[in-house]
């Protein structure tokens, strides 16, 4: 049965009822009730106003969110968990708060002795939580998300997805520290009253190995396209729903993904602002994005995309910086980001379409094209196909990149052909495949540097 996310430790479900799994054992709510009442007495009693949440763990994460809401403190979501990031957004927040904390602020999730029975509603009008997004330039933004606007996407999704799901366990390889994996792991799964797995896997085989009934599988693009020789699922532990989030997932891969799941991927689009917003299968090749239940959209006068939502404040539009056609039943088309553009020998330069044009060359698997100094030429970062991998080898990388620029030049301006070239084995994807202009420039630059 659904449930508010205020709600959740209240008494609205059984004690007994199941909210997680894995190494820590069995959880149920009764078992959470006490450890988030324990770590909130923890942190009321510090007086602290915000806490950075860095825990690995997602049962661990879980009971750190609420515990810290319930102390009417902010919750700060770091991007990641690597030491430099925790000591540039810990030097902001009163606790660095988690399963494995480190420093003279920390502040390490115990386990509650027992169970306090029924706990108050959390309260609605200041339960609030920080996210970062780099948005398209790679600089960390804050964006402030209420968890009553969570608490409705979860209600949607649970109108979306409940019936189809039922009390399936949810496994995931994305992080729960990224909106989209707190929201479709921890969030919707609390919500709806499935039970979610504490690790987070890293690959396939062990989230595989981890399988043992039908489940609600959270991925992404970039874990989707390293399916390549595995096995299909027995019919037994294929899953209810794959849903993937973060970037357009390829083609072939949601073929691929189809092959071994028994279905084809569900994919998300939305943003940390906006929340989710639409979906689509991809039962032929690029078929339009379908608006959620709720979600209206409309085309801009200079060509972007306009959606009017419940998960955001005020009046619920918010302008996002894709380009799109929308067609006459409300779906839409992605026509690229509009806020990737360079300029080059004074001229402006589309890197959607330059990549386009060099992904439809035969060596050419994937590319991120840059301008690592703002008056040069442009670069690229490129995985090649094996045809592309010969024909290197067979030309010496000199040749090879005098044979890819001249084809680009057939359908692109001379300024607009990347100057620079670096082949990689894995394009600089974090772990929702998404790909930080900071990360093509660094690899750029590591090329010239001596």
């Amino acid at each position: 049965m659904p449930a508010s996310l205020f709600d959740l430790l209240s008494g609205v479900r059984p004690a007994s009822h199941p909210v997680a799994f894995g190494p820590h054992g069995a959880c149920d709510i009764a078992r959470m009730r006490a450890d988030v009442a324990h770590n909130a007495a923890r942190i009321a009693a510090t007086g602290a106003r915000s806490g950075l949440l860095i825990a690995g763990d997602s049962y661990l994460f879980a009971v750190g969110l609420y515990a810290l809401l319930t102390a009417g403190a902010r919750a700060v979501l770091p991007p990641n968990l690597q030491p430099a990031t925790r000591a540039s957004f810990g030097a902001s927040c009163d606790l660095v708060v988690g399963d494995d904390a480190a420093g003279a602020t920390a502040f390490r999730i115990e386990r509650g002795a027992s169970d306090p029975g029924p706990l108050p509603p959390l309260e609605r009008a200041g339960a609030a939580l920080d996210f970062f997004t780099s948005g398209s330039t790679g600089e960390p933004k804050r964006i402030v998300k209420m968890l009553r606007q969570l608490d409705t996407e979860c209600a949607m999704l649970e109108q979306v997805f409940g019936e189809l799901l039922g009390g399936a366990p949810v496994h995931a390889t994305v992080t729960h520290q990224h909106i989209y994996g707190l929201t479709f792991k921890i969030l919707f799964s609390l919500a709806g009253g499935r039970p979610f797995a504490g690790p987070q896997q890293e690959t396939w085989e062990g989230l595989f190995a981890a399988l043992d009934r039908p489940s609600l599988i959270v991925t992404s693009p970039a874990h989707l396209t390293r399916l390549g020789g595995l096995d299909a699922l027995p019919e037994a532990l294929r899953p209810r729903l794959v849903l993937t989030g973060g970037a357009p997932l390829p083609f072939a891969a949601a073929q691929d993904a189809a092959r071994v799941f028994g279905a084809l991927p569900q994919e998300l689009f939305g943003s940390t602002e906006t929340g989710v917003v639409a979906g689509r299968r991809q039962e032929t090749a690029d078929p339009p994005w379908r608006p959620w239940p709720g979600i209206r959209v409309e085309r801009r006068e200079d060509g972007q995309l306009r959606v009017w939502t419940p998960f955001v404040e005020e009046e619920g539009w918010f302008d996002l910086a894709d380009r799109v056609e929308v067609e006459e039943d409300g779906a839409f088309r992605l026509q690229g980001r509009a806020d990737r553009i360079a300029k080059v020998e004074g001229k402006r330069v589309s890197l959607p379409e330059v990549e386009a044009c060099a992904l439809a060359l035969p060596w050419i698997a994937a590319i991120a094209v840059a301008q690592p100094e703002a008056s040069g030429r442009l670069g690229a970062v490129a995985r090649l196909t094996q045809s592309g991998r010969e024909e290197l080898e067979r030309l010496g990388k000199f040749r090879f990149e005098q044979m890819l620029r001249r084809s680009l030049r057939e359908s692109l301006d001379q300024a607009a052909v990347p100057r620079r070239w670096r082949f990689v084995d894995t394009m600089p994807e974090d772990g929702m495949g998404k790909r930080r202009r900071t990360d093509v420039e660094a690899l750029l630059r590591q090329q010239d540097a001596p």
